[in-house]
């Protein structure tokens, strides 16, 4: 808005500011006086202000998810292939670059067995097996299935694989009277082998057994990360269990070793010494059975009360009341430093309980051991001792009530579950095996064939006489 004004035969211009507010998220300004405005009731009281959209506890959490949650809801299926495509071609460079050093270098036994993971990937989901609904006689648009190349470290295979994963726990979350997630890890290591994991596996079934009465069934998958500063691997197990009861509140309390604390601090460090006490050898002993003497389970009861007068006495941190948050000790030498992050690093593994209340982050937390391997997919340094180390082991098991249940499916055949036709018959016939030209994806995630379709094209992948993904027609 513009006011024009002569002053002298001059003529002035001046110039208001918008009507609007000065960042986005906040309201209009109201003018009032003194700092205050009447309330409905007549009386005085303090203008309150709108919150901002912009502050970062917003940007943090919502009233119902997270903003992690939105943003990964907002992905699109299409999104989410290309960005697992690029990290497939990522994979195959560093492949590549493993194969050619070994055959540079003249040992043709790694070489041709990186040649063959190469070739193995590089085929990955270079042809579609094409199923028609023959119960509605073309009405429903024909389903192309990729055919993978399983590998353990691809993307589009290991995000495939995590979805029919994910869809057979949901189905099952049902059945859990009491589900929570646990994670246990331990110290990270320089090196990685196959020993590393059988060890593991053996480690989380003693631990499962010790807890037997309370832990009745579940899920566990063993996940590793790696440290690119440090050249560590991070070797941790997330459980997902059924609890015969729940977890106890936080507003209940117990002593422990001379102090009141929560029950549930004190469920969770017996957890942490059960799981410390099976790596620790000797140093603290073994957890008696359920039908030892008293004696004996008196020992037990003293060596833990023993081991949280030392956990107390060489904390490192302290929780602060001004910043709500822990903040390191800084009235500790340097000296005394040291040596309590020593005992905290021999004595100590992180264990975390928590209840679940939603399946699909359940689910997604339990199975990330399949996707979280595509962070190192850059590092030929790291790719070849994965590759090497997991061949064969078994990173997802069932156990108690869920034992039986296959979740480690391969990405190489259909899911059967997926192919849904609109009449409920199901009645599913294979077409033939179709090129990457041939197929598109839709809204929904699935791949179909384009129409119209040519079948005497030169897309159509020339059908054999013999061939392992046929199917003998009766």
């Amino acid at each position: 808005m513009i006011a024009v004004r002569s002053i002298a035969g001059i003529v002035m211009r001046e110039r208001f500011p918008l009507s609007r507010p000065a960042r986005l998220g906040t309201r209009r300004r109201v003018r009032h006086q003194g700092g205050r405005h009447l309330s409905a009731d007549g009386g005085h009281a303090h203008a309150q202000r709108a919150t901002s959209l912009d502050t970062e506890k917003h940007l943090a959490t919502t009233e119902t998810k997270t903003v992690a949650q939105w943003l990964r809801e907002s992905v699109s299926e299409r999104d989410k292939y290309r960005q697992k495509f690029a990290l497939h071609k990522i994979l195959l460079r560093s492949v590549y670059e493993i194969w050619q050093e070994y055959a540079r270098a003249g040992n043709q036994r790694e070489s041709a067995k990186w040649e063959k993971q190469w070739l193995q990937l590089y085929n990955c989901q270079a042809e579609w097996v094409g199923y028609r609904a023959d119960c509605c006689k073309g009405f429903t648009a024909p389903i192309a299935v990729p055919i993978g190349c399983n590998h353990r470290l691809c993307p589009l295979c290991s995000h495939r694989r995590s979805e029919k994963a994910r869809k057979r726990i949901k189905t099952m979350f049902d059945r859990l009277q009491h589900p929570a997630l646990i994670t246990l890890t331990i110290p990270n290591k320089v090196s990685i082998r196959k020993h590393d994991f059988s060890l593991f596996r053996q480690r989380v079934r003693r631990f499962i057994a010790q807890h037997k009465p309370w832990i009745e069934g579940g899920v566990y998958s063993l996940e590793t990360t790696y440290n690119r500063q440090e050249k560590t691997w991070h070797i941790h197990v997330h459980i997902l269990a059924d609890l015969s009861h729940a977890l106890p509140s936080k507003k209940d309390f117990v002593t422990l070793a001379g102090q009141r604390v929560y029950t549930f601090t004190a469920v969770k460090l017996r957890l942490e010494f059960d799981w410390l006490r099976l790596w620790s050898g000797k140093r603290w002993g073994q957890k008696p059975r359920s039908d030892a003497p008293q004696q004996a389970i008196a020992g037990d009861v003293y060596d833990f009360e023993e081991w949280v007068r030392l956990t107390r006495k060489m904390k490192t941190r302290q929780w602060s009341e001004a910043q709500k948050r822990y903040v390191d000790i800084d009235t500790i030498s340097p000296q005394e430093l040291a040596v309590r992050k020593q005992w905290n690093t021999e004595n100590r593994r992180v264990c975390d309980i928590k209840p679940v209340y939603d399946r699909e982050g359940a689910a997604f937390e339990v199975l990330k051991y399949i996707t979280k391997s595509a962070d190192f997919a850059d590092i030929p340094e790291a790719i070849e001792p994965f590759c090497n180390a997991v061949k064969g082991a078994r990173l997802i098991q069932t156990f108690g009530s869920w034992y039986g249940v296959k979740l480690e499916c391969d990405a190489t055949g259909p899911d059967w579950g997926e192919l849904t036709c609109s009449c409920g018959v199901n009645a599913w016939k294979r077409m033939g095996v179709f090129y990457r030209s041939d197929v598109e994806m839709d809204g929904d995630g699935r791949w179909r064939l384009k129409r119209p379709h040519n079948h005497k094209s030169m897309g159509t992948v020339p059908r054999p006489k013999i061939r392992a993904l046929d199917v003998r027609e009766e």
